[in-house]
């Protein structure tokens, strides 16, 4: 069982690392990747966008992944044990479309930065992004 002493921090780290997230998933969706298409073909700019947003997200979705399981033992669980499986599992989700979807279109994007493989981020990206967005509005209201 989470301390109850921590639990507060550990809801208030999740809430916020979640927010982070999804303000960022947002402008990466809406203006990064879209930018991406001025870049076709520079292989040098793929390398870049990679190194440079691994260092920012992987943080951030590992503090979110953390205390997402640290909730399931809290004193909450028995009273909002819906709100926090649901994010649990979206929050899985979110990571099985990172990593079995996007991790490996970018793997291709350093290969051949080209339209098609660009389009296809973009597309897929829509759905992280709603995942992202789905959680920020579960946690406000288990928090509101």
């Amino acid at each position: 069982m989470l301390d109850p002493a921590y639990q507060h921090l550990v809801v208030q780290l999740h809430f916020y690392a979640t927010l982070f997230m999804t303000g960022l998933i947002w402008f990466v969706q809406v203006v990064h990747y879209p930018f991406l298409h001025y870049a076709e073909g520079n292989l040098d700019a793929a390398r870049f966008h990679q190194r440079r947003t691994g260092w920012v997200v992987i943080p951030v979705m590992v503090v979110e992944l953390v205390t997402a399981v640290l909730l399931l033992g809290s004193s909450w669980i028995a009273q909002y044990g819906d709100y926090l499986f649901i994010n649990l599992g979206l929050l899985l989700l979110t990571w099985a479309v990172t990593f079995l979807k996007m991790v490996p279109l970018h793997r291709r994007l350093l290969e051949h930065m080209d339209e098609s493989t660009i389009q296809m981020i973009v597309a897929t990206n829509w759905v992280r992004t709603i995942l992202w967005t789905v959680r920020s509005l579960v946690l406000m209201r288990f928090l509101g």
